[in-house]
């Protein structure tokens, strides 16, 4: 690759692949791609350095790990357009893009499937500890000793704290499994939420009112640690709690106190709020969780269908095509 020729890097590593099919299909005889395996972590002034000499003439950019940071941005001057492999744009200083003059996108909704099928995978498994009877079972070789008496989700409450794309597939689901539904988000009127399905209430009363709460809200500073101990103290005894959105949502040193005194019954999380996770966090420690390693939009058709709609629209935009999912307003 030279400057000369604009070029697209996707940033992929084995951790966090990026489906090449639909990529080439996008972007063959549009522009020349090559692959730049980005930490999916902050990085230093030296390892910007690096990293932007690798990205010297890259017009594009199809981010999945990687964070595109303003002293980032000022050593990436060919630098048009970033779509992110995702709906998430948190990882991206939007602002600092905008003042740039960088195009930020993203893949709204394509990952809603997959996402809601684990959130209520997760919620079956704390209702029937079915993770734990197996491991039990598979490691000890017993049987009636690894079976738990566990719960139905049928009459339950679920509590959706967000009810976008996923959440609206998750409440028809959840519905579907002869559970009452209710939802609380800002950015919906209670028009929009009771029209998904959902009973719209306040924080406080699906806190109080839900055996089951769903987190599916974005990571903004609004949202930074939403739940904590005063949410948990406001939460019905012995609820469970899961979290496939972003891991900061949870301020996981009051999740595991909150866990340990059996204020909460149970917690299942997809995302935590350190990626890879700082090893010394209390939730490592504490009862009745459930750990996946960020997998909810780790599906064959998920990660092909983000792939499309993230290098679709960075074709469009080479291309001088209006793109389809902005995230910012260029002026």
């Amino acid at each position: 690759m030279t400057s000369s020729r604009p070029w697209v890097a996707i940033t992929a590593t084995e951790d966090f692949p990026v489906s090449m099919d639909p990529v080439h299909a996008s972007l063959d005889g549009v522009a020349p791609i090559k692959t730049i395996a980005l930490p999916f972590s902050p990085i230093s002034e030296d390892e910007e350095v690096k990293f932007a000499a690798m990205l010297e003439g890259a017009a594009g950019m199809l981010l999945r790990p990687g964070y595109i940071t303003p002293s980032f941005l000022d050593k990436l001057p060919d630098l048009k357009v970033v779509a992110v492999h995702g709906a998430g744009v948190d990882q991206v200083d939007v602002d600092a893009c905008t003042e740039r003059g960088v195009l930020v996108t993203n893949a709204p909704g394509a990952n809603a499937d997959a996402v809601a099928e684990l959130t209520l995978c997760l919620m079956v498994d704390l209702a029937r500890r079915v993770s734990e009877s197996a491991a039990r079972v598979q490691r000890d070789r017993v049987w009636g000793e690894a079976r738990h008496t566990g719960s139905e989700l049928k009459g339950k409450t679920l509590g959706l704290v967000g009810i976008g794309q996923i959440g609206g597939r998750v409440t028809r689901i959840a519905k579907a499994f002869g559970m009452e539904v209710c939802a609380h988000d800002p950015g919906l009127d209670d028009a929009a939420i009771n029209a998904l399905g959902a009973q719209a209430t306040t924080l406080e009363g699906l806190l109080g009112a839900s055996d089951f709460i769903s987190l599916h809200a974005p990571h903004i500073p609004a949202t930074h640690h939403m739940i904590n101990q005063d949410a948990f103290a406001a939460m019905k005894p012995g609820a469970f709690l899961i979290n496939a959105a972003r891991g900061p949502l949870i301020d996981e040193t009051a999740l595991a106190a909150a866990l340990k005194s059996g204020q909460l019954g149970g917690a299942a999380l997809d995302v935590l709020e350190g990626e890879p996770p700082n090893p010394d966090s209390p939730i490592f420690d504490a009862p009745n969780i459930l750990l996946t390693p960020h997998i909810g939009g780790s599906t064959v058709e998920c990660l092909d269908t983000i792939a499309a709609t993230a290098s679709a629209d960075i074709a469009r935009f080479i291309q001088g095509e209006t793109v389809l999912h902005p995230v910012n307003k260029l002026t």
